[in-house]
C-alpha cells in the first residue's frame, strides 16, 4: 500500500513541478509594459557601444536573424518608400549574429557595411544574443523581431516573427502617436 501512495505522490509532484516550470517560463519572456535596460551592442566595424538613443528617443528596433532576412520584408519596403523622420523617434536594425552559425561574423559585418554605405541607415550587431538575453526575448532564432520602446524604456510593441496587417497598423499608430507635430 505504501508503494502505491509513494507513486501517487511522485506523479503529483512531477505534474506540479512541470506546471510551475512551464508557467514560470511564460512569464520570463518580454512583455508589453516591461522596462528594458541599456545594453552594449557593436557597430559595423565591431566597436562596442551602448544601445543608441535608449531613454532619449522612442525606438523602433528590428532584431534580425540573418538566416531569415525576408520576414517582414513588405513592411520594411513600405517604411523605405514612406520613411518617417522625426526628432522624437529613432529606428535601426540589430543583426543577431549568434543565430547564423554558418555565416562568419566578419562576413556579416562586411555585408552590413555594404548595405548601409551611402544611406543614413544604421545597422548594428549583437554577436552573442546580449539583447535577447538582457530583455528576455526568448527564442528568437529564425525570427525577425520588431520592438517599439518609448522614451521611458518601456516596451510598447513586441513581435517575434511575421507581422500581421493589424500589427503593422499598431506600429503606424505608435509612430503617429509619438511623431513630433509643431
Amino acid at each position: 500500500m505504501f508503494e502505491f501512495v509513494r507513486k501517487k505522490i511522485k506523479k503529483r509532484y512531477f505534474f506540479f513541478l512541470f506546471f510551475v516550470l512551464y508557467s514560470g517560463e511564460a512569464i520570463l519572456y518580454a512583455q508589453v509594459g516591461e522596462k528594458v535596460c541599456p545594453i552594449v551592442i557593436y557597430d559595423a566595424r565591431n566597436k562596442p557601444l551602448l544601445l543608441p538613443s535608449l531613454g532619449k528617443k522612442h525606438l523602433l528596433l528590428f532584431y534580425v536573424d540573418p538566416d531569415h532576412p525576408s520576414q517582414n520584408k513588405a513592411f520594411r519596403n513600405e517604411l523605405k518608400k514612406h520613411p518617417f523622420t522625426d526628432e522624437n523617434i529613432e529606428s535601426y536594425g540589430i543583426v543577431n549574429l549568434k543565430d547564423a552559425p554558418l555565416l562568419a561574423n566578419s562576413l556579416l559585418r562586411y555585408m552590413i557595411r555594404n548595405e548601409i554605405a551611402g544611406t543614413q541607415a544604421y545597422v548594428y550587431n549583437d554577436p552573442d544574443r546580449t539583447l535577447s538575453r538582457a530583455w528576455n526575448l526568448g527564442n528568437v532564432n529564425n525570427k525577425f523581431v520588431v520592438i517599439w520602446i518609448n522614451k521611458e524604456c518601456v516596451i510598447e510593441f513586441y513581435k517575434a516573427g511575421q507581422l500581421t496587417p493589424e500589427e503593422i497598423k499598431e506600429i503606424y499608430a505608435l509612430i503617429k502617436k509619438y511623431k513630433h507635430t509643431p
